[in-house]
């Protein structure tokens, strides 16, 4: 049933995933559009867990993800020793979450999850392996200075990542102040801002908007973006810039997919974790080690990259050439 089979990865969560300890103060956190059947297994781990559970389920999403939860959702996650963010948009690039970090919390983001996802694909990998190839990208940025993204669509975008430090994603958040999630896989970094340079043209999927089908380019210049052309996905986009102001146009976040297992599913959740793909982001950094604070982030997924660091050729075509 698929309940068990939930169950298993519930209780992974909580052995493996947070090493969630009897007594611990866990907040389990969700919204009106999640699927009830996901709390439920969470619940009953947490409760073998023997941790103090708190479910909070907020009556309407956030709308975006990096929106700031309720006031009284924030004052519960400061409480916490644990939150599992079952929620329909990520928090991690709010200043709740920030804030619950900074006081030692440990965070899973299974935003957006499904009880397919639950049960296959990204959930299923070997996170020692994920681990293994995340950790290794992570030195690859932290030695590197400048990053070239091109796809064959068109895409050809340069900025520099020097002196920022790279983040391993990859299914563990066991130490105080830490965060990951499920399915997870991703060696991140904050762009230096002030730096990107080029173009983004038909990227596979932009977060809060969707799969891209018809045609778009996002050009930057300085750090930001400075024009969004093309059909309905382009005017998305136009739509939440205009509201986000000039720190939404902030490139936020570089990553390299890192989860062998990952599927493509038309889902941000599990796509951008996909071994081969990668992602920018646009908006909110600070949780990246950035400078700019931002009610939105967003990203932006190319499936099948070729992305050079220092003029040394990392991924070719979604090919990563290190392993």
């Amino acid at each position: 049933m698929i309940e068990i089979r939930m169950a298993n990865t519930a209780r992974m969560i909580m052995e493996a995933v947070l090493e969630v300890k009897p007594g611990e103060k866990l907040l389990i956190l969700t919204d009106t559009e999640r699927p009830h059947s996901i709390t439920k297994v969470l619940a009953v781990a947490a409760e073998i867990a023997r941790a103090q559970t708190v479910i909070i389920t907020i009556a309407k999403p956030t709308g975006m993800s990096g929106i700031e939860p309720p006031e009284t959702v924030a004052a519960a996650m400061n409480c916490a020793d644990v939150i599992i963010n079952q929620t329909s948009h990520s928090m991690t690039f709010t200043n709740a979450q920030r804030s619950a970090i900074a006081k030692g919390a440990r965070v899973c983001n299974i935003r957006n999850m499904s009880e397919d996802m639950m049960i296959r694909g990204g959930v299923s990998a070997d996170y020692l392996e994920v681990k293994r190839i995340s950790d290794m990208l992570v030195q690859v940025i932290n030695s590197g200075e400048r990053v070239h993204i091109t796809t064959k669509e068109g895409t050809d975008l340069k900025f520099s990542i020097k002196g920022r430090n790279g983040f391993a994603l990859c299914g563990f958040a066991t130490e105080p102040g830490t965060f990951s999630g499920l399915p997870d896989g991703e060696a991140a970094c904050a762009p230096l801002e002030g730096t990107a340079e080029g173009i983004i043209v038909n990227p596979y999927m932009m977060e809060d908007v969707g799969v891209v089908k018809d045609p778009i380019s996002i050009s930057f210049e300085k750090g930001l973006v400075t024009k969004v052309e093309g059909g309905q996905e382009a005017g998305a986009l136009n739509e939440i810039l205009e509201k986000t102001g000039v720190t939404g146009r902030n490139v936020a976040e570089f990553a390299f997919g890192t989860n062998p297992a990952c599927r493509i599913t038309g889902s941000s959740r599990e796509d951008k974790k996909k071994l081969g793909t990668a992602h920018i982001a646009i908006g909110d950094n600070k949780s990246l080690g950035g400078n700019v604070e931002c009610y939105m982030h967003m990203d932006i997924t190319f499936l099948k990259p070729t992305i050079s660091i220092d003029d040394q050729l990392i991924v070719k075509d979604g090919k990563v050439l290190a392993l």
